[in-house]
């Protein structure tokens, strides 16, 4: 008989290496941390009696203790991008255009304050609802829902700035 961790594993390591890779910005942390994350998970799986509609924020919850940990070790705050992403750029107008969007991109998301790109992240990057991540925050979805709107919107403003001062 398979162990039921195994299903958790599986179902849910590509949203917690997207989420992870997010805030470091380097595949070697990322894949310490992911590491990390499901060791912790796994040891209180059972302990903890999780519903099935709560592993997911659970999983969240550990990721992003884990994540805050281990800056509060080296001492500093870094969000990031692949560097494996980011390395490859072509001379093409619609290259140029595409990367001139991205920096307006990574501008607008710098721009935000931690915790709201925080949950841009769970939002967006790990696909969450707003349900999960008002439990791995602690705060009320309406006013995580309505957040996120103010949030975007903010960020509407600024990319298109962004865009009208590289044209």
């Amino acid at each position: 008989m398979s162990d039921p961790f195994v299903a958790v594993y599986d179902e849910h390591f590509d949203d917690i290496y997207r989420f992870v890779l997010y805030k470091t910005g380097n595949r070697w942390d990322t894949d310490d941390l992911v590491s990390e994350i499901f060791r912790k998970a796994f040891q209180h799986y059972r302990n903890q009696q999780v519903d099935e509609g709560r592993v997911k924020p659970w999983l969240f919850t550990i990721a992003r203790n884990t994540v805050i940990d281990h800056y509060r070790k080296k001492k500093e705050w870094v969000y990031g991008h692949d560097p494996e992403v980011l390395g490859y750029t072509q001379i093409s107008e619609l290259m140029e255009t595409i990367n001139l969007q991205h920096d307006c991109l990574k501008k607008s998301l710098l721009a935000l304050a931690p915790d709201e790109r925080e949950m841009i992240n769970l939002k967006y990057i790990a696909g969450m609802k707003y349900s999960e991540i008002s439990q791995v925050i602690g705060k009320a979805e309406l006013w995580l829902k309505t957040k996120v709107q103010r949030i975007r919107k903010k960020m509407a403003l600024s990319i298109n700035k962004c865009m009208e001062v590289l044209k």
